[in-house]
């Protein structure tokens, strides 16, 4: 006599066990497993917009191709402090407002002025970094004060702070000025090196970082002339992300890692561009975005 089959309900005990593993499953399929077979949950990704154009030691290609500076390193330290994935997306620095607005990027990251954006259309945290405005020259001038330049021609790199000053700068009393994109790197020193230019407006950062190169054998820098504070900016009515960054940033201060980033970029040796990447060159997009500063790539008679 064969056994009647048992038709009862499951019971409450079966419920339990059969919603964990459904829980489970769908849980799983959100996560990924590290070598050592932990579980690992995908962090969230913010875009931090930086130039497209090189500005060591802030941001740079290293000779490997690796994008590395102070800025690429203290991002990275926040990111693991707001439990994020930090994404870096080279932008034209002149589209960086439009940028957020945009979506594109969540935050402006690299060497951005204070005074660069205008402050009712993006929110900036507090200064991480003073890089104060200098006048770098062949070791054979000394200018020490912007009156010095008085009838003398200047240069700038293009999108920096001593750039966004030169801009602005007493025309009237400059023979001539002109701004070298980072690309033009080379030629923006051959040019100082010939007399083509009497000096060049730039940052503490860049000038240590560039005289390192020459051991100050040809080139020296003068005392600072005004100061250049550096922040990060995001989109305006983002709080929560300013929070977020701005607590980063505060306990990155307090516990010492700005100033260990500061002193490791400094010892760093010279910026050594990568001659066959093709991915340092600007786009076309880039260069029409660039068209709007050239009426200040023009010499001022």
């Amino acid at each position: 006599m064969r056994k009647k089959i048992n038709q009862t309900k499951p019971t409450a005990t079966l419920l339990l066990l059969a919603a964990v593993v459904v829980f489970s499953t769908v849980f799983l399929a959100g996560c990924g497993s590290t070598d050592d077979g932990q579980i690992s949950k995908e962090l969230p990704i913010l875009k931090a917009g930086y130039s497209q154009y090189p500005y060591p030691p802030l941001h740079y290609s290293d000779s490997n191709g690796e994008l590395v500076g102070f800025d690429i390193d203290l991002a990275r330290e926040a990111a693991d402090i707001m439990n994020v994935e930090i994404e870096f997306v080279p932008i034209n620095w002149a589209e960086g407002v439009e940028a957020l607005e945009s979506g594109d990027v969540d935050m402006l990251w690299g060497g951005l002025e204070r005074a660069s954006l205008d402050e009712h259309k993006v929110k900036f945290t507090k200064s991480y970094l003073r890089s104060n405005i200098v006048l770098l020259m062949n070791v054979d001038r000394d200018y020490a004060e912007f009156k010095d330049l008085q009838g003398l021609s200047v240069c700038a790199l293009n999108f920096t702070a001593a750039f966004n000053y030169l801009k602005v700068y007493n025309r009237d009393v400059i023979k001539s000025q002109r701004s070298f994109t980072p690309p033009e790197y080379q030629n923006l020193m051959d040019s100082l090196s010939s007399g083509e230019f009497d000096c060049m407006i730039t940052d503490t950062s860049f000038a240590s970082f560039f005289l390192k190169e020459h051991r100050g054998e040809t080139y020296k820098m003068s005392d600072t002339v005004m100061g250049s504070n550096y922040a990060v900016a995001v989109r305006i009515d983002d709080t929560e992300l300013f929070d977020q960054l701005q607590a980063a940033l505060d306990e990155l201060e307090a516990d010492g890692t700005i100033d260990s980033l500061s002193e490791k970029w400094v010892e760093l040796g010279p910026y050594q561009p990568v001659e066959s990447d093709e991915t340092d060159e600007p786009d076309d997009e880039g260069q029409a975005g660039d068209e709007a500063g050239d009426e200040a790539d023009e010499p001022v008679e």
